[in-house]
């Protein structure tokens, strides 16, 4: 053998992992995503590299017999659940760097070209060798693995598996543009479109109701793209342009290069379910409206009192006051509107839209709303703030009526008075309010039973309200949980994600300080 094939073949021999580590980047770089088990594929493709380093400098036969072993998927620790062209390109993108190197050490006269020639006789033909036996043994691997009555079990349960996808579902099938290439009879049922009015249509258009933002469709297909499973309940619009609800998972299907080629939803049909929720809504929000009603009346009455006094000293003052007068007057108008205004958005119906709100607003005006009812019960309102402006993709009214509802009850835990917390936190991504009281606190199985419907500690309550306190964190997104102790008191924390951007720079500017 050539001396100078003899000096390349051991330079690549040493320098394997080096070379294999590039072929990594080249793959991640081209694809878009990181390689999963990459030190395992790392270790496999530096062991093409020695194999050929060592043919070029030792034993050529021997050299063909262990890229014959390093083909066979089975017998190496590397992952064997991708497609055939994954693992081709490990010798595809190997043969481009051979060349890159080779063309280097020309440059450098390192390598003069007859010794050139000689290498690329050599390697070739084990390139072609190992692509060769890799699409041997994929083969074997793939098709041979199971007996004939192997398949014929699972090709019988993927059939069953689809006539219970039918039945049972709403079953739709959707291609990386999002346009529609099959639906079930479920799914023509429900949105009262033929299949052939809705194939090749775009899923995300043709249903598109209005009630959710394009934030919220869009970030569904941001998660699709990125191969995650998305789960949450969507209001579609049907061809007679009434509304329905389908609690939704959509499943994407990745190729080998980890990007979306196509994506199934697996529907079922929710609006009955969410006409109840929004009649207990409704139901729970006059129970909170009647429950405010004493407090704001004493609240309202402070100031009327104030205007009637001021109004009869005007007709006995002098000019020059009048004008303090006037000013104490507007200024306790003012705040009577603010108290009645508040208190209608609370009252009043209202269609529920998702939108960007501030979390600490929301927050200070329903303290401002129950400031008046914790007077009247001796009960001591603080709060403790982060200082950035927090802010959520929500509703506002129904964070306004949960956090209502947990102060209230917070309030009747505390009978002779005392002091409720109200405080926020960033944990990450998220935001933790926390509500705590000095009260009565529960016990253990009492915390347990917390949020089950007409389930009460109150001799007078429902059991409604925690219960449709939960269901609204439940559709932010959030979690509520129950801390207590009996005889002094109890604490939930309530935890609501971030919108993404609002959450990056609240974090990083909190943990600057």
């Amino acid at each position: 053998m050539n001396t100078e094939v003899s000096l390349f073949g051991y330079m690549l021999q040493m320098r394997s992992h080096l070379l294999a580590n590039k072929i990594t980047e080249i793959h991640q770089l081209r694809n878009h995503s990181p390689e999963q088990d990459r030190k395992e594929m790392i270790e496999w493709r530096s062991k093409l590299f020695q194999h050929l380093g060592y043919a070029l400098s030792e034993n050529y036969e021997k050299a063909q017999a262990e890229i014959q072993d390093w083909a066979d998927l089975k017998e190496q620790k590397v992952p064997h659940e991708y497609s055939l062209t994954y693992y081709l390109n490990s010798v595809f993108y190997s043969r481009n760097l051979i060349l890159s190197v080779l063309e280097n050490e020309i440059n450098d006269n390192t390598v003069s070209s007859a010794a050139l020639l000689e290498i690329l006789k050599v390697i070739d033909p084990l390139l072609d060798h190992a692509t060769s036996s890799l699409t041997n043994n994929y083969t074997m691997n793939t098709y041979h693995t199971e007996t004939d009555e192997d398949l014929i079990i699972t090709l019988e349960e993927l059939k069953d598996f689809k006539f219970a996808l039918n039945e049972a579902t709403i079953f739709a099938v959707t291609d990386q543009n999002n346009i529609i290439s099959y639906v079930n009879d479920h799914f023509c049922k429900i949105s009262k479109y033929s299949r052939d009015e809705l194939i090749g249509k775009n899923h995300g258009e043709i249903f598109k109701s209005g009630y959710h933002t394009e934030e919220y469709l869009d970030n569904i297909l941001h998660s699709i793209h990125q191969g995650k499973v998305w789960k949450g309940e969507i209001c579609n619009k049907a061809k007679d342009g009434t509304l329905y609800w389908v609690d939704t998972t959509i499943i994407p299907y990745l190729n080998y290069d980890g990007k979306t080629y196509k994506h199934i939803s697996i529907q079922y049909d929710i609006t009955e379910q969410k006409k109840t929720e929004e009649m207990l809504l409704k139901s729970e929000k006059l129970s909170l409206v009647g429950e405010l009603a004493a407090g704001l009346a004493h609240e309202i009455r402070n100031p009327l009192t104030t205007i009637k006094g001021m109004v009869q000293v005007l007709q006995e003052t002098t000019e020059d006051k009048k004008v303090l007068y006037s000013d104490i007057i507007l200024t306790e108008i003012d705040r009577i509107n603010y108290i009645v205004s508040e208190f209608m958005v609370l009252a009043k119906p209202h269609a529920i839209y998702f939108t960007e709100c501030s979390l600490t607003d929301i927050l200070k005006k329903v303290i401002y709303l129950l400031e008046a009812e914790a007077n009247l019960k001796n009960v001591v309102i603080l709060h403790d703030f982060i200082e950035e402006d927090v802010t959520l993709h929500g509703e506002k009214n129904q964070l306004t009526q949960v956090f209502v509802n947990l102060i209230k009850n917070a309030m009747e835990a505390l009978p002779n008075g005392g002091i409720i917390r109200v405080s926020t936190a960033l944990v990450k991504d998220k935001v933790r309010i926390s509500i705590e009281d000095n009260g009565v606190g529960m016990t253990e199985e009492q915390v347990k039973k917390i949020g089950e419907p007409f389930y009460t500690t109150k001799a007078t309550g429902t059991g409604l309200g925690l219960m449709v306190s939960y269901k609204i964190i439940q559709n932010h997104n959030g979690s509520i949980s129950v801390k207590s102790e009996l005889n002094k008191g109890t604490t939930f924390d309530i935890t609501l994600p971030l919108i993404e951007n609002n959450a990056m720079s609240t974090y990083s500017s909190t943990n600057k300080k």
